[in-house]
């Protein structure tokens, strides 16, 4: 059981990377031409600085949670403290996006931005659990592997 729980906690955080990775690379065109489309975007113009920096700071958290996530699976000693580190800034500089988008935007909407830092919660929960001491015993990722 404790292999399975290991390897659901590791799939978990490449899929986490990956949708970070994403949705920063995905707030590039707004965050590059904020007025492109069909002012949808226009008050993100005045901020456009930004999401300049949402678009760097959530590309560079990703790639830590995809280090994490390989740091996982060869049982780095520091694999847990780093994942926990890039969940963390995942849901800080996910929420703070968040909140300035729906704040900015006529809608209200700051999807997708929302599904990554939800990903992120859950991930978070999952490995907080891992910490459980039954658990932690079965899924430890700071044991060496055979």
């Amino acid at each position: 059981m404790g292999k399975f729980l290991r390897w659901v906690g590791i799939v978990l955080m490449g899929l986490t990377a990956a949708f970070t990775i994403m949705g920063g690379a995905g707030t590039t065109c707004v965050a590059l031409n904020p007025t492109g489309y069909e002012g949808k975007f226009d008050a993100i113009a005045d901020v456009q600085w930004l999401y300049i920096f949402f678009v760097i700071a959530t590309i560079a958290i990703g790639v830590l949670m995809a280090w994490a996530t390989y740091a996982l699976v060869k049982r780095k000693p520091s694999a847990y403290r780093t994942t926990l580190i890039g969940l963390v800034l995942g849901i800080v500089i996910g929420g703070f996006h968040m909140a300035v988008s729906r704040s900015l935007r006529e809608s209200g909407s700051s999807m997708p931005v929302d599904m990554v830092v939800y990903t992120t919660v859950l991930t978070l929960v999952v490995f907080l659990l891992f910490r459980i001491p039954g658990v932690w015993e079965k899924v430890d990722f700071t044991q060496a592997g055979p």
